[in-house]
C-alpha cells in the first residue's frame, strides 16, 4: 500500500515554497491566474524520506485537509495486496458524460425515486440513461460524472457468468434521444447491500443531512477501508455499502467485489476500474 499526495503550494507560503525547492523534489511551476503568484506542485508518497517535512509545512501553512484542494491524496495498493484480499472496492476511474436528462439531475430523471432535495440520496428504480454511446476506447467501465453507478461491456459479463459470479444484474443502459438500449454497455447493477458495518466511521469527516437523516461520508481516500463481517451478506461476489459517500449533491455507495471477481479483473487486464483492499474484520 502507498499513499500518493498531490500537493500545490502557493508562492505567498514562502518558506513552504522555497523548502520544497531546496529539498529538490521534482515539481512544476505553473503561473497564478489573475496575478504574478506562482504554484509549486508535486507529487510525493508518504514513504518518501522528505514527507515528515513536507507534512510539517502542510500543517503550518494550509492543514493537513485533502478537502482544501492543497493537498490531495489517494491509496494505492499493490497486486499481491488485491489478490489476497477477501474483498475490494471497485472504483471507476474513467467517465464520460452525465446523467440524463443533464438539466434535471440530480432531481428529476426517469432512473430513480425518492431523491433527497437535500443530500441527493437515492433509490434507482428504472435503467440509467446516457446522452450518447460512450466512447470507450480500451476501455471495459465506464461510469457517469457524479454518479457511482458502473456500466461495463458484453465480455465482462460473459466473465462473470462463466465463474458462477452472484450478486449483480445486468441492466440496459438507455440512450436518452433514442430511447434504446446502448449497443455498448449495459449497467454493472448491485442489488443487495451490506449491513451498517464501516468501522472508523467516527473518525472519517461525515455529514447528517437535515432533511432526511442520512449520514454521508467524504470520500474514503486514505488506507484501507474496514467493514465489519456481520455486515458481509454471505455467498455472494458483489455488494453495494449500506453507508453513502460524497459531497453536495453527490453521492454514491460504494461497490464492493469479492476476491474471486478482483482476481478475474486482474487477469482480463480490463481497464476503467481500480481495486482498493477492504478488511472484513
Amino acid at each position: 500500500m502507498e499513499i500518493i499526495h498531490h500537493v500545490n503550494v502557493h508562492s505567498s507560503s514562502l518558506e513552504f515554497y522555497n523548502e520544497i525547492i531546496r529539498m529538490k523534489i521534482r515539481y512544476t511551476i505553473s503561473s497564478y491566474p489573475g496575478s504574478d503568484a506562482k504554484l509549486l506542485s508535486f507529487d510525493i508518497s508518504e514513504d518518501d524520506s522528505h514527507w515528515e517535512t513536507v507534512f510539517f509545512y502542510l500543517k503550518k501553512y494550509q492543514g493537513f485537509d485533502i478537502y482544501r484542494g492543497g493537498d490531495i491524496f489517494e491509496t494505492y495498493f499493490s497486486e499481491d495486496e488485491i489478490r489476497k484480499a477477501e474483498w475490494s472496492r471497485l472504483i471507476s476511474t474513467f467517465e464520460q458524460g452525465y446523467p440524463q436528462p443533464k438539466g434535471n439531475w440530480p432531481f428529476k430523471q426517469h432512473s430513480l425515486t425518492d431523491v433527497c432535495q437535500s443530500c441527493a440520496t437515492y433509490i434507482q428504480n428504472n435503467p440509467m440513461r446516457l446522452y450518447k454511446e460512450p466512447a470507450l476506447g480500451k476501455n471495459a467501465f465506464v461510469s457517469l460524472i457524479g454518479l457511482g453507478e458502473l456500466f461495463t461491456i458484453p465480455e465482462v459479463f460473459s466473465a462473470f457468468e462463466e465463474i458462477g459470479a452472484k450478486g449483480y444484474e445486468a441492466w440496459d443502459a438507455i440512450i436518452h434521444k433514442t430511447k434504446q438500449p446502448s449497443e455498448k454497455v449495459r449497467q454493472l447493477y448491485v442489488p443487495e447491500g451490506t449491513g451498517p458495518g464501516l468501522l472508523g466511521a467516527e473518525e472519517m469527516r461525515q455529514v447528517r443531512c437535515p432533511k432526511c437523516g442520512t449520514i454521508k461520508y467524504y470520500p474514503h481516500k486514505k488506507g484501507v477501508m474496514h467493514i465489519e463481517r456481520d455486515a458481509i451478506l454471505p455467498e455472494v461476489d458483489f455488494l453495494r455499502t449500506f453507508e453513502w459517500f460524497g459531497t453536495g449533491l453527490i453521492a454514491f455507495q460504494e461497490i464492493l467485489v469479492s476476491n474471486r471477481v478482483a482476481n478475474l479483473i486482474i487477469d482480463k487486464g480490463w481497464l476503467g476500474v481500480r481495486l482498493k483492499v477492504v478488511e472484513v474484520v
